[in-house]
């Protein structure tokens, strides 16, 4: 055989091998993900509490501290984001001293390895200071944070309603996504409410854009401020209509990954209820154009070459 062939036939299957890569969906592109949509909403005499942090610091185990108001629990979810997954790979998680779970594959997971583990603790948590411990086995990842979400009940206060939205969307150059938009069914126009976002990924300087019923609510609010590459964002709002969208906006943002979005509203009615809904999967995985036509292009030009001699 030539030389001009065994380039030819190298060339090819290093881009064959590329191609390989970047398709499977342990180590290449894992898809666009799924836009935060709602798993829980409903109405409680109480409160819901938000909170997490505090960013990517490589620890094992990762350490978090909640401190929920009185009450009964009535419904709570834990989100963990995480980077570098791959399968196989897993978490442990342990709240007060006891093993929650194990968990091996994330419940949404995007882009470049990007996952979500969503996580009810409804039955391990108690009024007062509970402590969250992530014992990650993910080889060069790790949590990005978390975030708890609970539906207090409080006899004692007033009604409110809430939605508890949950995803993972990748907004990158990429895969050329520039905006999702979340949406909350049978808001009330006018209403006072709190939203609350996580979103991960985010890069200070890099001006995102974050949109309420249309309206601008923050321009680079996803800057890594509540630890790096990890962002819960929380503001006052008023719904517009019956159902009222949130809008993120990549901008400048290389990388930006909406997960969780939160809406706590003034109650028109004392008819308390929870209503879960079914968890939704991704719609198969999706290769970004640019990497398929970069691979592409090699193999034309490895062609184009070897005709040439």
């Amino acid at each position: 055989m030539d030389t001009g062939k065994k380039i030819f036939i190298i060339g090819l299957l290093g881009t064959v091998l590329l191609l390989l890569f970047f398709f499977s969906g342990n180590r290449g592109w894992q898809g666009d993900g799924i836009p935060p949509y709602t798993i829980a909403e409903g109405v409680v005499r109480g409160e819901v509490y938000v909170d997490g942090g505090h960013g990517y610091t490589g620890e094992n185990p990762y350490l978090q501290y909640f401190k929920l108001p009185s009450g009964d629990i009535k419904y709570a979810r834990l989100y963990v984001p995480v980077w570098n997954s791959k399968s196989g790979n897993s978490i442990r998680v342990t709240v007060n001293g006891k093993d929650l779970t194990i968990m091996q594959e994330p419940d949404y997971v995007s882009a470049w390895g990007v996952g979500l583990y969503c996580i009810e603790t409804n039955n391990s948590l108690h009024s007062g200071m509970n402590e969250v411990s992530i014992s990650p086995e993910i080889p060069g990842g790790g949590p990005y944070g978390t975030t708890l979400v609970a539906v207090c009940e409080n006899r004692s206060m007033s009604p409110v309603k809430f939605w508890i939205n949950e995803g993972n969307y990748a907004l990158a150059y990429t895969n050329n996504k520039d905006n999702v938009t979340s949406t909350f069914e049978g808001t009330s126009p006018g209403k006072n409410s709190s939203l609350y976002t996580m979103v991960v990924a985010g890069t200070e300087g890099e001006k995102d854009e974050l949109y309420f019923d249309s309206m601008n609510i923050g321009s680079d609010i996803f800057r890594s401020a509540q630890g790096k590459y990890f962002d819960l964002f929380s503001t006052s709002v008023s719904p517009q209509s019956t159902e009222s969208s949130l809008c993120f906006e990549r901008g400048d943002e290389g990388y930006l990954h909406p997960c969780v979005a939160v809406l706590v509203s003034e109650s028109g009615s004392n008819d308390e209820y929870l209503k879960l809904h079914e968890q939704k999967n991704a719609e198969g995985e999706q290769v970004p154009l640019p990497v398929i036509i970069v691979c592409l292009l090699a193999c034309l030009a490895i062609a184009i070459r070897f005709r040439k001699r």
